[in-house]
C-alpha cells in the first residue's frame, strides 16, 4: 500500500516537473497563444517584400517566405522546408555564419539573372549558443530604381533652380539696360530670349506630346543654358509615336543619363571655344531611336566595351561610372540596346534603339 502511495506520489511530482520544464521552455504560453503567434509570424514574414530563409545548425532549412521562393527561382521544388540548404544553394554563407558566429551584412550576390543584396545573422539562444541562421535579401535592381527615382527628382530640382538662375541674370541684365536708358538693347534683348524659349516650348509640344519626355528635355535645355553648354536638339526630331505600355522611369533614365554624360564631357574640354551637346529623336519605323552626340573628351578605343561596367569612371571620383551602367541596364530590359562611336569631332555619340512594344490584336465574338 505504502509503495502504490510513494509510486503515486513520485508520478505526480514528475509530472508537474515535466509540466514546469515544457512551460519554461515555451515561455509561458498557453496553446492557443502559441497559435495565434505561429500565424501573426507567418502574416508577418509573407508581408516582407524582402526574401527570408532560415535553417537550423545542422543546415535543415526550417523556414522560407514566399519572396524567397520568387527571388531563388524555387518554385518548381515541392517541398523546401526540411531540406538541407545546400542542396538548393550550394554557395550559400549561412553554414559559415553557424560556424563563425558573426553576422553579415549588404552582400551582392548573383543568383540567376538576379543580382540580390544579402544579410545574414546567426540565430542565437539565451545561453548565447548558435542554433541556426537566418538570411535576408532583395533584388538590387529594385534599390536602384529607388535611387534612380530620388536621383531623378533631385534632377527635376535642379532643373529648376538652374532655369530660375538662368532668367535672374537675365532679368538683372535687362534691369541694368533700362536703367542705362538702353530701351532699344533691352527689348532685343527680350525678344530674342521669348523667341528661344517659345520655339523650343512649340517645338517640344508638338514632337514630343509625351510631358514627361518633354519636361526632362527643357529641364536638360535649361541646365545647359546654366552650364554654358549649347544644347541642340535636332529640328527633323519627332517622338510622338511612344507607347503608353513603355515605361517611362526606364525611358527618362536613359535620355536623362546620356545627356548628362555628354554635359560631363564637354565641360572636361577646357579648349573648346563653344561646348556641344545634340540629341536627335526618331519614333520612324519598329524602334525608338535616341542619339546624343557631344565635342568633348571623347572614349578612347581601350575603354570602349567598358564604358558600360558599373563603378567604371574616366575620373578618380567616388560616386561616379552609374549612369551608363544604368542607361544599358534600362536600354535591356526594354528589349533594346546601346552603342558607342566616335564623332567627327573628336567626341562620342551614343545611339539607343528601343523596340516598340507589338500590340496584341484581340478577335472579338462574332
Amino acid at each position: 500500500m505504502m509503495i502504490g502511495f510513494f509510486t503515486l506520489l513520485f508520478g505526480i511530482a514528475g509530472a508537474i516537473f515535466i509540466a514546469n520544464m515544457v512551460k519554461k521552455a515555451i515561455l509561458g504560453l498557453e496553446p492557443q497563444e502559441i497559435a495565434a503567434l505561429y500565424e501573426e509570424k507567418r502574416a508577418i514574414l509573407e508581408s516582407i517584400r524582402e526574401g527570408i530563409i532560415a535553417i537550423n545548425s545542422k543546415g535543415i532549412i526550417t523556414m522560407v517566405n514566399e519572396a524567397a521562393i520568387h527571388l531563388l527561382e524555387l518554385r518548381n521544388v515541392k517541398e523546401i522546408t526540411g531540406q538541407h540548404i545546400l542542396n538548393l544553394l550550394p554557395s550559400t554563407r549561412l553554414l559559415e555564419v553557424i560556424r563563425t558566429g558573426r553576422a553579415e551584412f549588404d552582400q551582392q550576390m548573383w543568383f540567376g539573372e538576379n543580382e540580390l543584396i544579402i544579410n545574414r545573422i546567426p540565430i542565437v539562444n539565451r545561453q548565447r549558443q548558435v542554433i541556426g541562421a537566418v538570411s535576408s535579401f532583395r533584388n538590387k535592381s529594385e534599390i536602384f530604381k529607388l535611387g534612380q527615382e530620388l536621383s531623378q527628382v533631385k534632377k527635376y530640382a535642379e532643373a529648376l533652380r538652374a532655369q530660375t538662375h538662368e532668367f535672374s541674370n537675365k532679368l538683372y541684365m535687362i534691369s541694368g539696360l533700362i536703367q542705362l536708358e538702353s530701351y532699344h538693347e533691352a527689348i532685343e534683348v527680350i525678344s530674342r530670349e521669348s523667341d528661344i524659349h517659345h520655339n523650343l516650348v512649340h517645338f517640344i509640344m508638338k514632337e514630343f506630346p509625351d510631358p514627361i519626355n518633354g519636361g526632362l528635355l527643357i529641364g536638360k535645355f535649361n541646365r545647359a543654358q546654366e552650364l554654358k553648354v549649347h544644347f541642340e536638339i535636332d529640328r527633323e526630331s519627332i517622338f510622338r509615336d511612344v507607347s503608353a505600355e513603355l515605361d517611362r522611369d526606364l525611358l527618362v533614365t536613359i535620355i536623362g543619363n546620356i545627356i548628362d554624360n555628354a554635359m560631363d564631357a564637354v565641360l572636361e574640354r577646357s579648349d573648346l571655344s563653344e561646348k556641344t551637346v545634340k540629341v536627335f529623336f526618331t519614333d520612324l519605323g519598329d524602334d525608338l531611336i535616341i542619339e546624343c552626340e557631344d565635342n568633348g573628351i571623347g572614349i578612347p578605343d581601350e575603354n570602349g566595351d567598358k564604358v558600360f561596367e558599373l563603378g567604371f569612371s574616366t575620373k578618380n571620383e567616388a560616386g561616379r561610372g552609374f549612369g551608363l551602367f544604368l542607361v544599358q541596364r534600362a536600354a535591356t530590359k526594354l528589349n533594346g540596346y546601346v552603342t558607342v562611336s566616335r564623332s567627327s569631332n573628336g567626341g562620342t555619340v551614343f545611339t539607343v534603339a528601343i523596340p516598340k512594344p507589338k500590340v496584341q490584336q484581340v478577335r472579338g465574338e462574332l
